[in-house]
């Protein structure tokens, strides 16, 4: 493997953690080379580290989460639709979004690396979809907002949210897959990722949040007749109200001839 092929790995494991043929138990050095049909090597030749290997699928992750979010931003979306947009891909993809928002990293050997570069273009995206939907202070609400999307997300995820009103803290079960019950309760089809450039991670505490550190969920499920599908409904309205509670309402954009007697159109009076 040349160079100029190191981004077919990334974005294999990419792709199959994306669509369920790798799970979070799969992201060892060992078994990810077995994947690729590689020696471990080639993790640290390339890639200097399996951090250094996982951080590139985590960038890509989260540029897709943004390309996602801002798709639906040109469609017209409004904030709370957008928040449900981040707690959808969660759950559809609970073993990609745990490596973006829950493995840690050595993020300070990643940074001396120069393998964060990339982090701050990535997080701006982020902030200038947030000034888009009105936000007066775009990099404190994106914080608001990320923090609580997640644990929307996690709660969610670990079937601790339930249609009763109240945190499920106390039962498990064998829930683990909530994509398919996303994609049912929406009508429609879990994220299809496409393919495109791989990018990079977040610098350090003080320039953008760690985006990429946590500890694991446990999946699972609330009491008899408010399971998955019940956690997933929840979590959409959450994130809905948190929306709401973070973005401001914009008013609405002027029709054309409002347009004109602002401009001192034909329709202004004396």
């Amino acid at each position: 493997m040349g160079v100029m092929d190191a981004d077919e790995p990334v974005e294999r494991v990419f792709m199959a953690l994306c669509e369920g043929r790798l799970t979070r138990d799969d992201l060892t050095a060992r078994k990810i080379a077995a994947f690729l049909g590689q020696t471990t090597m080639v993790l640290y030749h390339h890639f200097g580290s399996l951090d250094g290997f996982l951080i590139r699928v985590d960038g890509l992750g989260w540029r897709r989460l943004a390309e996602r979010l801002d798709a639906r931003a040109r469609g017209g979306a409004d904030a709370r639709s957008l928040a449900v947009g981040y707690v959808e891909f969660a759950l559809c993809h609970p073993d990609l979004y745990w490596l973006m928002a829950e493995r840690r990293f050595d993020r300070a050997r990643l940074r001396e690396q120069g393998r964060l570069r990339l982090a701050r273009p990535l997080w701006s995206s982020f902030v200038e979809l947030l000034r888009h939907h009105g936000s007066r202070q775009p990099e404190e609400d994106t914080h608001v907002l990320f923090a609580g999307l997640h644990g929307i997300a996690m709660l969610a995820l670990s079937g601790r949210s339930n249609l009763s009103g109240r945190f499920n803290l106390g039962e498990v079960s064998s829930w683990k897959n909530p994509s398919t019950l996303v994609s049912s309760s929406l009508g429609g089809t879990p994220f299809n990722p496409g393919e495109e450039p791989n990018l990079g991670e977040r610098p350090a505490r003080g320039e953008e949040p760690n985006l990429g550190e946590g500890s694991t969920a446990n999946p699972g499920e609330g009491p008899a007749g408010e399971g998955p599908a019940a956690d997933t409904e929840v979590a959409f309205a959450a994130a809905r109200r948190l929306a709401d509670l973070v973005l401001p309402v914009r008013p609405p954009e002027p029709t054309a001839s409002q347009a004109g007697h602002d401009r001192g159109g034909p329709g202004r009076s004396a």
